[in-house]
This record gives structure tokens, C-alpha cells and sequence, in this order.
């Protein structure tokens, strides 16, 4: 196990047979996590479960990769009285203080040699997390079918105006109730998530084609260079013209 381990921008992990134990991850920083050939980018502050066995792949997405982790085996099966979900990222935020349980857990193991009390955090851990979870389900946050439409509607076409106004319309609600409903749902504000839409749009862009910066930022929807610049320094924390000498594919 460790807890806060750095890793610099190349760092890659490939294990296509996976571990015979199961391997919890938090993960810190964005990263890019590919689970049945899906590919998951994730927000720092998620956590995954990896099943024993399973492929396990991921990687740094920007500058550095830092997570908290732990290996272990169990005689009994976990899921028995929790209900995990396996191989899959689940975005945490704040709602469960995940580093503190991945130090007391390592305390218990490297000071202590207490295995049966680290087991106990390790369960307790798991099911505050998982009850947690599934508090954000669909079943619990009102119009989240037409949330899951407007996402899906906002990261397919970046070049639209997104107003607030615009996307409470979509789903006939007003302004301050989408604001709510969408962070709920998706851990993040509708503004934000238009302006992550258009970055990983203009990321695209900007490794496969040959695209000059004025034409990537009309088409994902800024209506001038300079201010996609600056947004896209502001997420990325280099200029579009530097992220694409590393980065391009063509």
C-alpha cells in the first residue's frame, strides 16, 4: 500500500492480468483509466475497486499521477454484505474523507501489524463510500434522465451556446434548481462541464488534425482565440500551441 505516491506524466500502468487480490485505488490527480475497452477520463478525488484478476490499466492524463493504494486479499467475499461495484471509477469529492481511511489503514498494517483492524477500515471504508454512491443514483435525483440527454447533448456539440439559461430550458427547469440538480448528479456545475466539454473537444482537435488555434476555438464554441487560450491554460496549464507539440497524433 501507499498513500500520496507521485508519478511524473508518462507514467503508465499495464497489468493485463490483473493482481489475484483486489487492488482500491484514489486517485488524486485527472487520469485516464481504459476498463473493457472504455475509456474513462477521471476527476481527482475518485476511487476504484479492482476485482481479483481484472486487466487493470491507467495513466497520468496531465502533469503528474498521485494516488493512494492498497493490495490486498480477503478469506471472505467483500460484496457478501456490500454492494461493490467492481472495475469501475466512481467520482468521490468530498463526500467521504477516503485519504484518512488509506492512512489509518496503512498505520494499522506498518505500525501496528493490527491485520484484523485493518480489515475492519478496509470494510467500513467500502460501505460509507458505496452507501454513499448510491445516494447520487437515478432513482434519487429528479430529472436525471433528461441530465444524462443534456450532457450527452453539451459534450457532443461543444460549439453551441450553452447558456444556463439554454440547458434549464432543455430540461424545463429554472436556472438555480439546474445548478443543483447537476452537481448532484454529476459532481460538478453545468457552466464547468460546458467549458471541460469544449477543452477535451479542443484537445482532439488539436492532436488529430493540423487545425490552426482560431479554428479549433470556433469550433468548440469560443467566439474568439484569445479567450480559449486563456481557458485552456487555465485547465491544462499549458497554452494550446504547447500542449500540441506533445501531443499530436497526425
Amino acid at each position: 500500500m501507499g498513500c500520496g505516491c507521485r508519478h511524473d506524466s508518462s507514467f503508465v500502468l499495464d497489468r493485463p492480468r490483473g493482481f489475484e487480490g483486489y487492488l482500491m485505488l484514489f486517485v488524486k490527480t485527472k487520469a485516464i483509466f481504459v476498463i473493457g475497452g472504455e475509456t474513462f477520463n477521471v476527476e481527482p478525488n475518485t476511487f476504484i475497486i479492482y476485482d481479483k484478476n481484472s486487466p487493470q490499466y491507467y495513466k497520468a492524463c496531465e502533469n503528474e499521477y498521485i494516488n493512494d493504494w492498497i493490495q490486498f486479499e480477503c478469506s471472505e467475499n467483500i460484496s457478501d454484505s456490500i454492494n461493490i461495484v467492481f472495475d469501475r471509477p466512481i467520482y468521490v469529492g468530498e463526500s467521504v474523507n477516503v485519504s484518512q481511511y488509506f492512512q489509518l489503514i496503512a498505520d494499522c498494517y506498518y505500525r501496528t501489524g493490527n491485520m484484523q483492524t485493518a480489515g475492519f477500515l478496509i470494510k467500513a471504508l467500502l460501505s460509507e463510500l458505496y452507501e454513499t454512491a448510491s445516494s447520487h443514483d437515478e432513482a434519487s435525483i429528479a430529472h436525471y434522465r433528461e441530465l444524462l440527454d443534456l450532457r450527452r447533448k453539451i459534450y457532443a456539440l461543444p460549439s453551441e451556446e450553452w447558456s444556463v439559461e439554454k440547458m434549464a430550458q432543455e430540461i424545463s427547469v429554472s436556472e438555480p434548481y439546474l445548478h443543483l440538480l447537476y452537481k448532484k448528479a454529476f459532481g460538478v456545475t453545468c457552466t464547468a462541464d460546458v467549458i471541460k466539454s469544449r477543452i477535451e473537444a479542443a484537445q482532439h482537435y488539436l492532436a488529430y488534425t493540423e487545425m490552426t488555434i482560431e479554428e479549433v476555438a470556433f469550433t468548440c464554441g469560443y467566439k474568439n482565440a484569445v479567450h480559449f487560450s486563456r481557458q485552456f491554460r487555465q485547465m491544462v496549464n499549458v497554452s494550446p500551441s504547447e500542449w500540441r507539440k506533445t501531443n499530436t497524433v497526425v
